[in-house]
């Protein structure tokens, strides 16, 4: 069964800006990881911990991650597991649609996305947009909380706009979270990620395909805050069994996509609770891993 990861970087996507993407033979360390006990429990422990020592270690763990995250180190655990692609999801400034089409270039299982840059006037937003899709930029990437950008920006529905009428799909990050501790003190607005901005967003862009990342960890709220809104899409991750199959089943098997946030997810995991999750609907969860990603991303094979 062939997979397609919707959701993933490759690179330190943080504001400590280390260029690691084209490192090698970068091991991976010994680190408190609370991931990892995440991971194994099937995505079935809380993500964010209550108190502020265990989040620090969250946060921790998730920059060492990234300081790993080479495309040597991806590249390979992309052939253990047997990703047929990873879609590259650049946050700028910190990594770019540029350093995303070179590893494109060098490795062609990876499918490079743009994202906008929203320092820059909206005519000089979009002529640079509008050169990353003659090169090869596959979608968008929005993420509200890193780039310090609420979805009601004018910015924002221009880049959307501009996308959208390429029929080239945009996804979101959707979800409210904190990426940095008390000892940093780079800009975010965690509230940014909240999902009530999505919902108010989507419905002025039928005509787009919109993913909404991480939005099939509360698939009931999701799917009725986007009634009828069928071009709406979300991922698989983070999730357990039971959450992707209520998802498939509250928006429907066309509207679903695997996806890790590779570093932070695994590959290994993540597979294991979409099978459990479709064991009995074969036809859905070849949908899921593949033909829904494949069909939005125009692939011919």
């Amino acid at each position: 069964m062939k997979i397609i990861d919707f959701h993933t970087h490759v690179g330190d996507i943080f504001h400590e800006n280390r260029s690691i993407t084209f490192k090698t033979n970068y091991h991976k360390g010994k680190y408190v990881d609370p991931f990892i006990p995440f991971e194994e429990s099937g995505y079935n422990m809380p993500f964010f911990p209550e108190s502020p020592e265990a989040l620090q270690q969250l946060i921790d763990a998730g920059q060492y991650r990234v300081w790993e995250c080479t495309m040597e180190n991806f590249a390979r655990d992309m052939t253990e597991n047997k990703i047929a692609y990873a879609c590259l999801l650049p946050v700028l400034p910190n990594t770019s649609f540029e350093e995303y089409l070179a590893v494109s270039k060098l490795d062609s299982r990876f499918i490079p996305f743009s994202c906008a840059n929203f320092d820059l006037e909206i005519p000089e937003m979009e002529q640079k947009l509008r050169s990353d899709i003659q090169k090869g930029a596959k979608a968008l990437k929005v993420h509200p909380i890193l780039q310090n950008i609420s979805l009601e920006n004018a910015k924002v529905e221009a880049a959307v706009d501009l996308f959208g009428k390429m029929g080239l799909p945009i996804i979101f990050h959707v979800g409210i979270g904190q990426y940095y501790g008390s000892d940093t003190n780079y800009p975010q607005n965690p509230e940014f990620g909240d999902p009530q901005y999505f919902y108010d967003f989507a419905p002025r862009f039928k005509d787009y395909s919109l993913i909404a990342a991480h939005c099939c960890g509360w698939p009931e709220a999701f799917a009725e805050n986007t009634k009828g809104l069928e071009n709406v899409y979300t991922d698989t991750t983070f999730c357990n069994a039971k959450l992707i199959k209520k998802g498939v089943e509250l928006l429907g098997e066309d509207r679903v996509l695997f996806g890790t946030d590779y570093p932070f997810g695994s590959f290994k995991y993540s597979i294991v609770e979409v099978k459990k999750a479709l064991a009995d609907n074969p036809q859905a969860m070849e949908k899921v891993f593949y033909h829904n990603a494949a069909k939005l991303l125009k692939l011919e094979d």
